[in-house]
């Protein structure tokens, strides 16, 4: 658990023998003469050198270069002025010790080297003769080597220690009279990395230590151990020649525990999550289960009590483990009046059941890919738990999200089914501090984050509520399920149909690119977002067509689509109540309409000249619902086309508003044809 630090005690007594002569060296005459350097004369350099070799002034002073043997044994070679050791020269101890270097009115100051005759050496800045300002020193006998800054011959100030011929064991970082104290990151030889925190040599506030590639703690530090709140992940197999690929309910690998620690243990409050998908949450007492706590089983199954070293305290009749099979759904806002709710739960349970190992390969397919482009960048490093950009990957392929399902209502649906049990949530509010709970549970997610994680439960929960949004058309919740997983979910899964993702098509490039210009783009949406709806109140068919702006091509159609055009006086666009500007948005937090996107984006002038807004709205269609145009278009006849259907009020989110500017700009590069979508998407981003 812990990484032993390369003792540097013996080194630093080198610190000592830097200051030679005198304690400053603000005289080299200090044996006989007694006198400041203003003071030196004729007569004290010559009480003081017992030999000179080289020029003099017209008053006798030394002066230029020459070579002195002082009366202490001691020698010079360089230059002098006036009588003292002035500018380039070289000074050599009885003892043995060597500098080479600027002197200043005989001091040692400016730059130089330092050679003892143990073998260690120091270049670099010198001040009144000891280590000052910038300089590396080599030490005797060991591969150990600083550089970095120094102040009266200390390490204090930024600095790499390296502790090993390899380079591979080093420090870097803050420094403090010879320890180390600030921010820095300490590579040991056995692969360990610690970065953070440190104080007098050890570990302190807030750091990151990772034990080779099987376990990483996050958080805070005292005293050179955890403690406090803290991250702590185990990513080791449990079993040998397990590897990613193997199920993850026999995988051992992103167990982790969120709460307290104390002396580099779990002491007090905190959460445990398995790989398995079953967690617990409560107090720790010595790194064992012992208090008041909530066992969360992987099916869901919850258990609340007493724990008592590590074991659970059962009262008389009380079970220990999952009731039955299936998974424990918590969807009794989804039930009906009139509903037997016992036994539709059952259906639902059983639905799954039938299907359960279909699904378990789904999830873990889908949570060891890379997700949703560019979406699964930044992503939480350390877990093995589906999160929500695999799952829109997922639903994308499968060609779930449709207007009356969009993806911002899909992740309302994700919100519902990853909120924790009621019973974790209670005990959260009497235990944990604000804080704390907030560590533990990870604090409240953005509803539309792409890094929301889904334990395996929680996604048989969210295929419930996704089903009940998408085919409410069905009588009962559970043909809904049953329509999701066998006309979508399990026939579509894991094959990836690349005409419905197109930014999963694109090069790495091109996406990174794209990437890149997201930060530019969130102020746009967020404008978006604040803006009031419209005040016309006519329906998408009774809309004025997007066709009849002047600014864009136009394009033969006899349908229209529902562009509503903001008026002269901009009342629907950017001239609303500034008290929206002063809500706190963000793009994990809040969605668009269609309709007030194109506005918005043909008001500004954002779209290139060759795109009309019928192919800017497809495009977006195209970006929201890919997979759907087939079946829609089916179910409206031949003779009508995906977007006469479309409802322009439908929401969307910023992944989707980004996938379907990246679009535009590619029709526009198609139609060009000469530059990349990147480039036209740049050129976008400039006028934002």
């Amino acid at each position: 658990m812990t990484a032993v630090d390369l003792p540097l005690t013996d080194l630093d007594d080198l610190g000592a023998a830097v200051l030679p002569i005198g304690n400053s060296m603000s005289m080299l005459y200090a044996e006989k003469a007694k006198q400041p350097p203003s003071a030196v004369n004729v007569e004290t350099q010559e009480v003081t050198v017992s030999r000179y070799e080289g020029s003099r002034a017209a008053d006798g002073l030394f002066e230029g270069p020459g070579y002195a043997e002082f009366t202490s044994g001691n020698t010079y070679d360089g230059l002098f002025h006036r009588g003292q050791i002035h500018g380039q020269g070289k000074y050599i101890w009885t003892d043995g010790l060597v500098f080479t270097g600027n002197f200043m009115n005989n001091s040692l100051s400016g730059t130089g080297t330092y050679e003892w005759p143990s073998g260690a050496k120091y270049e670099g800045d010198v001040s009144n003769g000891k280590r000052h300002g910038f300089g590396t020193m080599r030490f005797a006998g060991s591969d150990v080597v600083y550089t970095g800054h120094w102040q009266d011959s200390k390490r204090h100030g930024q600095g790499k220690m390296v502790y090993d011929k390899a380079k591979k064991c080093f420090y870097e970082g803050g420094w403090q009279s010879n320890l180390k104290h600030g921010q820095g990151t300490m590579h040991y030889s056995s692969g360990n990395i610690y970065t953070g925190g440190w104080e007098a040599d050890h570990k302190q506030g807030q750091g990151c230590m990772q034990w080779g590639e099987g376990e990483q703690y996050t958080g805070q530090w005292a005293n050179g151990l955890q403690n406090g709140i803290g991250q702590h992940v185990w990513m080791q197999p449990a079993f040998p020649g397990a590897s990613a690929s193997t199920n993850h309910a026999f995988f051992l690998r992103h167990n982790r525990y969120e709460g307290m620690f104390k002396d580099g243990q779990r002491h007090g409050y905190g959460a445990l999550y398995y790989a398995t998908g079953a967690s617990y949450e409560g107090e720790w007492q010595h790194e064992q289960k012992h208090g008041r706590g909530v066992f969360t089983f992987e099916d869901g199954t919850v258990f609340d009590g007493m724990f008592a070293e590590d074991q659970a305290v059962l009262k008389e009749g009380q079970a220990w483990g999952p009731i039955g099979l299936g998974v424990k759904l918590r969807v009794h806002d989804l039930l009906e009046d009139g509903d037997n709710k016992q036994a539709v739960l059952t259906a639902l349970s059983n639905e799954l059941l039938c299907v359960n190992t279909e699904l378990r390969v789904v999830y873990d397919a889908y949570s060891g890919r890379q997700g949703q482009r560019p979406w699964a960048w930044g992503q939480p490093e350390h877990s093995a738990a589906l999160n929500s950009a695999q799952l829109w990957l997922l639903l994308r392929e499968c060609n779930v999200p449709e207007p009356d399902c969009s993806l911002a209502d899909i992740n309302m649906a994700l919100a519902q089914a990853c909120s924790p049990p009621p019973q974790v949530t209670r005990l959260r509010s009497q235990l944990a501090s604000p804080q704390l709970a907030e560590a533990v549970g990870g604090g409240v997610p953005q509803l539309h984050t792409p890094i929301r994680q889904l334990l395996f439960w929680d996604f048989c929960e969210a295929l419930v509520r996704i089903a009940h949004l998408k085919f409410r058309h069905l009588p009962s919740l559970q043909q809904r399920l049953h329509q999701l997983l066998h006309t979508l979910i399990l026939p579509h899964a894991i094959k990836s149909n690349k005409s419905n993702l197109w930014l999963q098509d694109q090069s790495d490039a091109d996406v990174q690119a794209l990437s890149a210009s997201t930060a530019a783009l969130q102020p746009l949406f967020l404008q978006i977002a604040q803006l009031e709806p419209s005040s016309s109140s006519t329906t998408p068919a009774e809309s004025v067509s997007a066709e009849n702006n002047s600014n864009h091509d136009s394009a033969p159609s006899t349908s229209t689509h529902g562009i509503h055009q903001a008026n002269s006086s901009g009342n629907q666009v950017a001239e609303h109540d500034r008290n929206d500007q002063e809500r706190q948005l963000s793009w994990t937090s809040t969605s668009i309409s269609l309709r007030r996107a194109l506005q918005t984006l043909q008001k500004r002038g954002l779209l290139g000249a060759g795109i009309s807004m019928q192919q800017a709205l497809q495009a977006f269609q195209n970006a929201c619902y890919a997979g759907c145009q087939a079946e829609e278009a089916g179910r409206a006849g031949a003779a009508d086309s995906l977007a006469d259907i479309l409802n322009l009020d439908s929401t969307m989110v910023f992944p989707e508003f980004v996938e379907g500017l990246a679009r535009c700009c590619a029709l526009e590069a198609r139609q060009g044809e000469q530059d990349s979508w990147v480039s036209h998407l740049n050129m976008m981003v400039s006028k934002i």
